[in-house]
């Protein structure tokens, strides 16, 4: 049966409509304000006692003399430190576990073969996006993670990658930037094209050629399509234009020493603005990185599935080293004086890898800026993003600690201004036998005023 109204004045719809969007405004407007805080923007030194106050999803203001609005929720976060949200700009946060085993791609080592994701392996057209899960990719959240790089780490040409920021229900809410990059994986395939590194470079550069000529093709018959027969149409070729006009930026993947060497000699032959990621071996080549201004994402994804040999039995010595080396890798590099970004890299813990390569020598505070700022600014979206300063979006965590230490956990997290609370994880069980634990002392709840 239909639901009848009661009836009214003519002007009761436009009055209710006015009420509505009034209400909708206010929502929107909501205002917070964080008030006896630490605060570490990144972008400036560090504040003992200052105050945050975010609306509309922006930065409204930060500093120590900073006046609350009236109409700001206040929270007192006294004994905690508050930062920008953590960036992690390049892995897998919302995608689903690859079917079968193997490595390579973006997470392992050596010439690795690469299992092929839900589509083609060599699939520039393909977008991340199409694959995210929203409820997986806010999960990310509990570990002060606001801002995602995703990219499937299968693959030759996975395809295309998208930058999300974690709120909202739906994954089409979440996206900040639409294609983020085109990434290439330098890694091989099994019994399949192109099984061999060689063959990988092979497949990349003629790709790029083909590309180009793709491009002229349509240019010439878009300038006179009179008489001519119209070019088809070829996605793969299609996703590869605004790499090579300049306008995106290309991401490769490098597991190798000598990787970084390729990729540089691809980006100059083509001309193409280039990115690399992973790289646990880029201290190698420092001043080469450094030279060259490379923009550098590297994984802290330490010690990642690896093929088995295709001969005899897996060389753990060596192995052992790779780990090492990969660990020391963010401290030997900044050491060189190369600014890079830390990435989970797939990782399962990217927080946990990150304190690896602090307990290996970098130092927490050039930690915490690879992890906020330099991503957003490898990434393109430093404008907007990375730091906490007025006007920029209003992503921020407040730490019961220091941040990325052990102890400290995100009891608040701000993601378009939104507010999320994580739940305090139950301590893992304990074997039977093992002495008990000392007792932890508990952070200061925040103090929420109305």
């Amino acid at each position: 049966m239909r639901a009848r109204f009661p009836a009214g004045p003519l002007w009761a719809g436009p009055v209710l409509v006015l009420l509505l969007c009034a209400r909708g405004h206010a929502a929107r407007g909501e205002a917070y304000a964080l008030v006896n805080a630490r605060v570490v923007p990144v972008s400036g030194a560090a504040i003992d006692k200052g105050t945050l106050v975010m609306r509309d999803g922006l930065i409204e203001a930060v500093g120590a003399d900073v006046r609350v609005p009236p109409d700001a929720r206040v929270i007192d976060v006294k004994g905690m430190t508050v930062t920008p949200g953590l960036i992690d700009g390049f892995g897998g946060i919302g995608l689903p576990a690859p079917r079968g085993g193997g490595s390579g791609g973006a997470g392992g080592r050596g010439a690795a073969s690469s299992p092929a994701p839900s589509g083609s392996p060599l699939a520039p057209q393909s977008l991340a996006l199409d694959r995210i899960a929203a409820a997986d990719a806010l999960k990310a959240r509990d570990a002060g993670i606001t801002t995602a790089l995703v990219i499937p780490k299968e693959g030759v040409l996975p395809g295309q990658s998208v930058l999300i920021n974690l709120a909202g229900e739906k994954v089409e809410a979440m996206v900040l930037k639409e294609p983020a990059a085109l990434h290439l994986h330098l890694a091989t395939l099994s019994r399949t094209y192109p099984g061999s590194l060689m063959g990988t470079m092979a497949y990349a550069r003629q790709s790029l050629l083909d590309a180009a000529h793709y491009r002229d093709e349509w240019k010439a018959y878009e300038a006179s399509p009179r008489g001519k027969r119209r070019p088809r149409y070829d996605s793969a070729l299609a996703a590869w234009q605004d790499v090579v006009a300049g306008r995106e930026l290309l991401v490769v993947t490098a597991s190798r020493e000598n990787d970084v060497r390729r990729a540089l000699d691809l980006a100059d032959e083509f001309k193409v603005r280039l990115a690399l990621a992973g790289a646990p071996q880029a201290f190698r080549v420092a001043e080469l990185i450094k030279s060259r201004k490379l923009p550098l994402l590297v994984s802290v994804n330490f010690d990642p599935p690896r093929a088995a040999p295709l001969l005899g039995t897996p060389d753990d010595e060596k192995d052992r080293h790779a780990i090492e080396d990969a660990e020391r890798n963010p401290a030997e590099l900044h050491k060189a004086g190369v600014v890079f970004a830390l990435v989970s890299g797939h990782a399962a813990d990217f927080v946990a890898g990150v304190r690896k390569a602090i307990e290996r020598g970098l130092p927490a505070d050039v930690a915490l800026r690879a992890v906020t700022l330099t991503p957003a600014e490898v990434l393109g979206v430093a404008d907007r993003l990375g730091s906490l300063e007025a006007g920029k979006i209003a992503d921020v965590v407040v730490w019961s600690g220091e941040p990325l230490t052990k102890d400290a956990k995100a009891r608040m997290v701000f993601v378009d201004g939104q507010l999320y609370e994580p739940e305090d994880k139950p301590e893992p069980r304990r074997g039977e036998g093992s002495p008990s634990p000392l007792p932890r002392a508990a952070s200061p709840a925040p103090e929420v005023q109305p």
